[in-house]
């Protein structure tokens, strides 16, 4: 099929409204949360898994480049276009298709390829269970399918990345044909279009459920993080012991649903602020909680005095509309504001920005004054959150670490509202800075793994490197050795030299990139996990040119 044939054959499946070719109203989908643009033929928006099918099927027949997409908030462009293709490139957007099923009584669940982690929240509150990221991803809007296929870390300190050896996707197969690989553990019919028929029901009949075995999934990952002595991380994106089928396929192949696994809500929680001067004191404790603790914190989120001081300074915004919005509009809010960019940017770059800076200046300090004089005196801070038995043992084996050089303060319920805004303020801020600021050169931003036995958890520059560095951020999960790494370069510096020379001192070092962000287009993609995607997609049909890796047909 031709361009205009294949356009017309997608709007007879979706409807014409559902078709987006406009570059202005694309931009919405190719632009990423953070890097990565490009352009499409078109936007496609089925309305359901029948419909994703064979728009799917069109494409591939058209010998079309696919890219599929949920909610567009990853950070490392993984995504959306970049260009430099050899065939035309249409984008399939999900987020119509948002059907949860709770099955076994809400503790697992099926998702398909549009639902958010907040609506699955929702849905599973009514049987007192949550989904396996509630913090940060939640708030962005993230989507289940996004968070496994690129095996998404988060802050949560015993779940580990998102997996699952349980879910139902098409494959470009070796012969250019679209095949239905169904490894969701639920008996559906052969025939593809009846399949994905039963699902788009909204109900399946208990008895086409199997049980499976969860062995390999959460319940492993607490092992990981508490063996911490082995020199290597405890979890990374290129680990390919979570790399099956949809788990960290990074769009290879095309995810109509996954089954995940769901936890107990907490009863009842505690936030915990620990500051010190001396990173030795930090190292002495994560090896205290992951060694002695019986039950351990649900986060243990770190932050630099640097990376609290710009969250402040750059974010208050994005901390009076959490407080007085809710989390849960912050997608919606992120939506107005790239659409309004996308009107104003004919007179100039970042208006959206420095008018929300200037709101955010003008707001009082979003941190109480008691949390402030902590911040303010101590230059690395932990946020530990416990939740029942574990709020007592914290109150008490964290007691013998108090002392002259490590203040502990146990958090009121606005105290630790407070601290988790900024928290997740904290990337949005870097990002302000390097668009509202004349002195700000380039953003550089890194996620690593650090390994598990490395005391000196701290990660300095060379003086070559840090003479370009304008502003820094580090901030991260502490217990697993996770770090997101903000660089603000000064005008002038050479952001590839700059990020290149950073990425060979860390793996020097033994630090994997990236820990939890997916390789996007950003960082690339090491031999196994090129093997997986090529296994996946032999003929490269499916979001081509992830990991830095070929962009054209068959791997040329």
């Amino acid at each position: 099929m031709q361009g205009r044939a294949l356009l017309a054959h997608l709007r007879a499946i979706v409807g014409r409204g559902h078709v987006i070719t406009a570059p202005s109203a694309t931009r919405a989908f190719t632009n990423g949360y953070r890097t990565g643009s490009g352009t499409v033929l078109a936007v496609v928006r089925p309305g359901s898994l029948v419909e994703m099918w064979h728009c799917a099927r069109a494409c591939v027949t058209a010998g079309c480049i696919i890219i599929v997409q949920a909610a567009n908030t990853g950070l490392t462009g993984g995504s959306t276009p970049a260009g430099g293709y050899d065939r035309p490139v249409v984008l399939i957007s999900t987020l119509r298709i948002d059907g949860i099923i709770p099955i076994l009584d809400g503790q697992e669940a099926i998702c398909l390829a549009g639902a958010t982690l907040t609506m699955l929240e929702d849905r599973l509150a009514p049987y007192g269970r949550v989904p396996h990221s509630v913090i940060g991803s939640t708030c962005l809007g993230a989507s289940v399918v996004g968070g496994i296929c690129n095996n998404s870390g988060g802050a949560l300190v015993s779940r580990g990345p998102a997996f699952t050896r349980h879910a139902l996707y098409a494959r470009v197969d070796e012969n250019g044909r679209l095949e239905l690989v169904n490894r969701l553990g639920v008996l559906l019919p052969d025939d593809p279009e009846a399949a994905l028929a039963l699902l788009d029901g909204g109900t399946i009949p208990p008895d086409l459920v199997a049980r499976t075995d969860r062995a390999d999934g959460c319940s492993a990952y607490e092992h990981e993080v508490r063996d911490i002595d082995r020199p290597t991380p405890a979890r990374f994106n290129a680990d390919s012991r979570r790399h099956f089928g949809a788990s960290g396929s990074a769009g290879k192949v095309v995810v109509f649903a996954v089954r995940t696994e769901t936890f107990p809500a907490a009863r009842q929680t505690e936030t915990i602020l620990l500051a010190t001067n001396d990173p030795n004191d930090f190292a002495a404790v994560r090896r205290h909680i992951l060694g002695g603790f019986q039950h351990l914190p649900t986060t243990a989120e770190y932050m630099h005095r640097n990376a609290a001081t710009l969250a402040a300074s750059h974010g208050n915004d994005i901390c009076l509309a959490v407080q007085y919005l809710g989390a849960r509009r912050m997608p919606f809010l992120l939506a107005m504001k790239l659409a309004a960019d996308r009107v104003l940017r004919r007179f100039g770059s970042a208006l959206t920005d420095r008018l929300f800076q200037a709101v955010g200046r003008l707001a009082p300090h979003p941190l109480p004054a008691a949390l402030r004089r902590i911040v303010d005196g101590h230059e690395h801070l932990l946020l530990l959150s416990v939740a029942d038995d574990g709020i007592a043992e914290a109150r008490r084996r964290l007691s013998r670490d108090r002392g002259k050089s490590i203040a502990i303060h146990t958090c009121t319920a606005k105290e630790a509202a407070a601290l988790q805004r900024l928290r997740f303020a904290t990337a949005g801020a870097t990002i302000r800075f390097a668009a509202v600021e004349r002195a700000a050169g380039a953003l550089i931003a890194i996620d690593c793994a650090l390994p598990r036995n490395r005391a000196n958890w701290q990660i300095a520059l060379p003086d070559d490197l840090a003479r370009q560095v304008l502003a820094r951020a580090d901030y991260g999960h502490f217990l697993c050795h996770v770090f997101h790494l903000d660089f603000i370069l000064r005008p002038g510096s050479d952001a590839a030299a700059f990020e290149a020379a950073l990425l060979a001192l860390l793996s020097a070092e033994g630090i994997m990139c990236p820990a939890e962000h997916s390789f996007g287009h950003h960082y690339p993609a090491p031999e196994n996990v090129v093997a997986f995607y090529r296994a996946l997609d032999p003929t490269n049909t499916l979001n081509p040119g992830i990991g830095q890796t070929s962009r054209g047909k068959n791997w040329t």
